[in-house]
């Protein structure tokens, strides 16, 4: 059973946000931060697996996308002005709102591809027990910066229209090594998937404003600027996860970089697994059982880890208590 709701933002707007919570005995909580053209509703198999094995799960319709966007109009669009900020914001609100409820259970995210970009930024200001990155990658600095101009160039005129430039751009390439003549077939080898996708009002159609591309070139940037990469604190656990086909993280040739960048950061708790053949959308691939199960794995090893810490920092507590009294 899933509860949906809205949650305030703090520039006084609303998200929408799906909370699976059909566990008698909660163990921990993970929060799903979605990638681009999709929303929360994708995720109801991972979060019913994640349920099963004792995680309440949160997640919540990006602004301009999902059940947050207001319209068929405002599908797509985020304002540029503050938009990377803002969504970093939301994020922070739905973590919030969980840990108002259940204060005492260990926290993950798990992050997909857009989200991913987001998340990495948002792990450098927020504390977790662990993060699992899904779909991400590296872009090239100078590519990078290109994209951010022309976006930029963009806003100016008009940041809340289609911009159907960016959004060719954005995915060119993608396909190009797929036999199959599917527009989504980058996304994964199941052709129900891709259907799906397309078909989808609130994925497939969407395409997005240039106040959208905007924000989302600026994510990538941060997330990858060596000030951000240094920021993640040492003793967070990252697990990050790609296919080997997967067009976003350059077939496989993104994640292994990044889990060195962010071992000489001084990042301790670092693994990553690349799944031959899987495309970008790793939970919605041909195989995605191995997928979630070992993404259930390891949150139950890091979780482990976690009330073990928390029962020597209670010890500790005890310990001192009883000093200070005297018994």
């Amino acid at each position: 059973m899933v509860k949906e709701q809205k949650l305030a933002t703090y520039d006084g707007d609303e998200i929408f946000i799906r909370e699976w919570s059909e566990v008698e005995k909660p163990v921990g909580i993970v929060q799903i931060v979605h990638g681009m053209n999709e929303h929360s509703g994708r995720y109801a198999e991972l979060a019913s697996k994640l349920n099963q094995a004792g995680y309440l799960v949160v997640a919540d319709d990006h602004r301009g996308f999902g059940l947050t966007a207001k319209s068929e109009a405002e599908l797509g669009h985020i304002e540029p002005s503050n938009g990377l900020e803002m969504m970093l914001q939301d994020q922070e609100i739905v973590k919030h709102h969980m840990e108002q409820k259940f204060p005492d259970l260990p926290y993950f995210i798990f992050a997909h591809s857009m989200g991913s970009y987001i998340t990495r930024v948002f792990i450098t200001r927020h504390s977790l027990d662990g993060v699992i990155l899904a779909g991400s990658g590296l872009q090239p600095t100078l590519l990078l910066a290109a994209a951010t101009r022309l976006a930029s160039h963009f806003v100016k005129k008009y940041p809340a229209r289609k911009n159907h430039l960016l959004n060719k751009l954005a995915f060119l390439g993608f396909n190009h090594t797929f036999h199959e003549k599917h527009p989504y077939s980058w996304l994964s080898r199941d052709p129900l998937v891709q259907e799906a996708f397309a078909k989808d009002p609130l994925c497939g159609p969407v395409v997005g404003t240039s106040g959208f591309f905007d924000t989302l070139f600026r994510a990538i940037l941060a997330s990858q600027i060596k000030e951000n990469v240094w920021s993640v604190p040492n003793g967070l656990p990252v697990l990050l996860l790609s296919g080997t086909e997967d067009p976003v993280g350059h077939y496989g040739k993104d994640i292994p970089k990044l889990a060195v960048k962010l071992s000489e950061a001084g990042v301790k708790d670092v693994t990553y697994k690349l799944y031959e053949g899987a495309r970008h959308e790793l939970i919605h691939e041909v195989g995605k059982e191995t997928v979630i199960t070992d993404i259930i794995n390891w949150i139950e090893q890091k979780k482990k880890r976690t009330v073990t810490f928390a029962s020597f920092l209670t010890y500790l507590s005890f310990t001192k208590n009883n000093i200070l009294s005297g018994r």
